[in-house]
């Protein structure tokens, strides 16, 4: 039914490659949501990279944008 075959266990990664490998991309996933997510959506920056990179201008525009929504939905309540 499959075409290939099942690794033998020295083919297998060791526990430590595995923890090794999970300590990167945990890190990895820290440093892109510091440098880019949120400046990108939030607008906070504590590295200055954003800023740098142009994308902590478009988290002051889109939290500018959520405030004014809210300011417009707070003085003209929709009826139901």
């Amino acid at each position: 039914m499959y075409n290939t075959d099942l690794p033998t266990r020295a083919e297998l990664p060791t526990s430590k490659q595995l923890l090794r490998s999970t300590v990167i991309a945990i890190l990895a996933a820290a440093a892109i949501l510091v440098s880019v997510v949120l400046p990108a959506e939030y607008a906070i920056d504590p590295t200055g990279i954003g800023r740098a990179l142009g994308l902590a201008e478009m988290g002051e525009i889109k939290t500018q944008l959520a405030r004014e929504a809210e300011q417009d939905r707070k003085q003209c309540p929709t009826q139901a």
